[in-house]
């Protein structure tokens, strides 16, 4: 931006510094310089709008004359802000060809008649609890422009409208089904959503977003332009713990009770756009089966009751165990996928994209993880422990669910997506680390 002044020079002399008569020569009212800032946003608006249409270009100067001062030129060149000033420069333009020698003096700079506008805000809280079946939670929190603390200045307060909403809830569906069913069911769903609404345009930070969607004319372009300039993050979550039937034997727990096995699973997706950020995608998938069993076995002690040995406690306490402790089994898969594409800016249409590099900028992980834990004591003093670990990954091509939904290929590429997963994981997946550890401790009883 650029404002400037035909200057009035005061002739060459002594002034008297203490007369007002004095004091208008050397400081003329007619180089008192009194800018609105609304002038500089006006000026890039009606340049904007003849760019559109061919009359005018970013990379040329652009001029036009202060209406409250006619003889004053305001100019426009690339495509300034206010919003991130940095340097002022005050100058003096010579447009003679003649050689002029001038002393310039520059007074008090002064910056006033801030927005002081207010915004409001609330907050509410919601809870809801059906027995100890299930239990909801709702909250939302409402932020708008020029809100802040008393003790802020204008500066700490909120330039955009802040919406926040969350809910959650918690049910043990398995109090839905017959109590001898015995099912154990917990679930757990939530989503939230964060909504920033800019008062600026963020492409325009000198200009206000509603001015910006007044160049437009269709609901359909003002939505799109609406969408980008938000910041927009949302989560969504469900999730299934330790699912199982709790059902035992009646007399004593056996190894194959359905209450020795579990199963849970969970999905987390977070959305995210933006001004810079067109879609910022990640999912993240886990399921996992559980088995365990302790057998609590009882020692065997042959001698424990035979009267002659009893003062011999070494062979007295003599035990063995002819059950292992415990064992137990769990296998995990992971699988996460993230996608980020970028806003394209060099486009002469909203949305288009001239490529699609920038699209294709993704990630994903599958993971199959395999832990066995077996513990056997041979006596009470004797313990064993032996435990493996195999992990590994699935295989599963090049192209992902997301990417083909995204870029509407055609069925063939999910079909082949699918068949490498089932062939990956027919083959247990291709391990990358497989561990082992085999520990024994022994306590020698030298107080026997």
């Amino acid at each position: 931006y650029e404002y400037e002044v035909p200057l009035k020079l005061t002739p060459e002399g002594n002034y008297d510094t203490y007369s007002a008569q004095g004091c208008l020569a050397v400081w003329p009212s007619e180089n008192m310089v009194d800018i609105d800032f609304d002038m500089f946003t006006s000026l890039k608006k009606q340049r904007n709008a003849q760019a559109s249409v061919g009359v005018a270009a970013m990379n040329r100067l652009f001029s036009t004359y202060d209406e409250n001062h006619p003889n004053n030129r305001v100019s426009i060149m690339g495509n300034p802000t206010l919003g991130e000033v940095k340097t002022i420069m005050v100058g003096v333009r010579n447009n003679t060809s003649k050689t002029k020698s001038i002393e310039v003096w520059v007074n008090e700079l002064r910056l006033s008649q801030f927005n002081e506008q207010g915004g409001i805000a609330a907050m509410a809280n919601a809870a809801l609890s059906i027995s100890d079946i299930a239990q909801l939670n709702v909250s939302g929190r409402m932020e708008t422009a020029g809100y802040g603390s008393i003790e802020s200045n204008v500066l700490d307060r909120n330039m955009e409208n802040s919406y926040q909403v969350s809910v959650s809830a918690a049910l043990e569906a398995g109090r839905l089904f017959p109590e001898k069913a015995k099912l154990q069911i917990p679930l757990y769903v939530s989503y939230s959503n964060e909504t920033l609404s800019p008062d600026y345009d963020p492409l325009d930070t000198d200009v206000k977003l509603s001015e910006t969607l007044e160049n437009f004319e269709t609901k359909a372009e003002k939505d799109s332009i609406k969408q980008m300039a938000n910041v927009v993050h949302e989560s969504t979550s469900f999730s299934v713990s330790n699912m199982k039937v709790d059902i035992h034997s009646k007399k004593r727990n056996m190894f194959y009770d359905p209450a020795n096995f579990s199963i849970s699973a969970s999905y987390n997706e977070q959305k995210q756009h933006s001004p810079e950020i067109e879609n910022d995608i990640s999912k993240d998938y886990k399921g996992s089966f559980n088995y365990s069993y302790n057998f609590n076995p009882k020692p065997w002690e042959p001698f424990k009751n035979v009267e002659k040995l009893k003062k011999v406690k070494l062979l007295s306490e003599l035990n063995f165990y002819y059950l292992p402790q415990s064992w137990a089994f769990n296998t995990n898969m992971h699988r996460s996928f993230t996608h980020l594409k970028m806003r394209d800016f060099n486009t002469a249409d909203l949305g288009e994209s001239i490529g699609n590099e920038m699209d294709l900028t993704f990630s994903k992980d599958f993971t199959w993880d395999r832990n066995f834990d077996f513990k056997y004591d041979l006596t009470k003093n004797m313990k064993f422990t032996f435990q493996t670990a195999m992990n590994s990954t699935v295989d599963e091509g090049y192209y992902a669910p997301e990417i083909l939904k995204d870029y509407a290929f055609t069925n063939d590429y999910y079909e082949a997506w699918k068949d490498t997963i089932q062939r990956s994981m027919a083959t247990w997946g291709t391990p990358y680390t497989y561990q082992q550890l085999f520990s024994a401790s022994w306590n020698v009883p030298l107080n026997r």
